[in-house]
């Protein structure tokens, strides 16, 4: 009994073998790299910001100057930044960046742009009734050449 049954496992085995396919498939792999070089560039620091108590919305431009007499005060005297590459700058235009304080209230950086002499322009937005705190956010800036 056991002898056929040998027979009948070892056969099949045999037509299950007989009748199995192969599949197989060529992979290519690429991968492109660029080196960049560092560049830098200052931190745009608007200062101590004094706004009046349920202010409406304020816009704040690249000179410090304000479109709202809600703003009584903007300790920075110069809002651009200035970055330097070892190469000439095309103008990029930037989405608009989200800063936001220790208890997650937000402001935004608008209207970001890097001239062809490495300024960066940029306008706060600093909406109604704003909460008082430090507001922070980054961004990257690139220069292709």
């Amino acid at each position: 009994m056991r002898k056929y049954f040998l027979l009948s496992a070892v056969a099949m085995l045999m037509s299950t073998t007989a009748n199995a396919t192969t599949d197989y498939a060529e992979v290519t792999a690429k991968a492109t790299i660029e080196v960049a070089n560092t560049m830098s560039c200052d931190n745009i620091d608007w200062g101590t910001i004094v706004v009046k108590q349920n202010n409406g919305e304020i816009n704040i431009d690249d000179s410090c100057e304000a479109d709202s007499d809600d703003l009584i005060s903007i300790s920075a005297s110069d809002c651009r930044s200035q970055c330097r590459a070892n190469s000439s700058f095309e103008t990029t235009g930037f989405d608009d960046v989200t800063l936001k304080n220790e208890n997650g209230n937000t402001i935004t950086l608008t209207n970001i742009d890097l001239a062809d002499d490495g300024t960066l322009y940029s306008y706060l937005n600093i909406p109604a009734n704003v909460k008082a705190g430090t507001y922070t956010g980054s961004f990257t800036v690139t220069v292709t050449y």
